[in-house]
């Protein structure tokens, strides 16, 4: 892993660790029904708590706005069943993770050709999903292994709930 990333990271913990309190203490009954109406089923809490995480990483004010909103939700329940649940990974780290991919996935949605734009919003759903997916995909080449990896160096499994 190269050192410039890494010492990103930690710093990144710092942050996430002032953070936590707001994960921790954050509504998740609200982002319960939004995702059961995306899943079609009752999530598990584990992803509420990854969702949430990602709506404090992304800064929350931004994820007020429904549509940004719901592709954060999308993204993070596409990236939960992707990596199976990340079942390695403590509460903790998987709060970080999502924590860290909100700080890196909302500015995107909200960028001037993002998700609130005419021409994305011309697409049909399925396009709209691909192009979502397409940032997602890149976010998940690049940066997700970097974090995963950073992991091992950040110590998050000693810290208590």
């Amino acid at each position: 892993m190269p050192f410039k990333e890494l010492h990103r990271f930690i710093s990144w913990k710092e942050r996430f660790l002032k953070d936590y309190e707001k994960i921790e203490r954050g509504d998740l009954e609200r982002i319960r029904e939004e995702v059961r109406s995306l899943l079609g089923e009752e999530p598990e809490d584990r992803l509420l708590k990854a969702l949430r995480s990602m709506y404090v990483g992304g800064m929350e004010h931004r994820v007020e706005d429904e549509e940004i909103r719901y592709w954060t939700n999308w993204a993070g329940v596409k990236t939960y069943k992707t990596f199976n649940r990340f079942p390695l990974l403590s509460d903790v780290e998987l709060a970080f993770v999502f924590w860290a991919l909100g700080k890196l996935f909302v500015p995107l949605l909200m960028h001037e050709r993002g998700v609130k734009s005419e021409a994305f919003k011309r697409l049909s759903k399925e396009e709209q999903e691909e192009a979502v997916l397409e940032e997602l995909d890149t976010i998940w080449e690049t940066q997700l292994t970097l974090i995963l990896q950073a992991l091992q160096f950040l110590d998050l499994k000693s810290i208590s709930k």
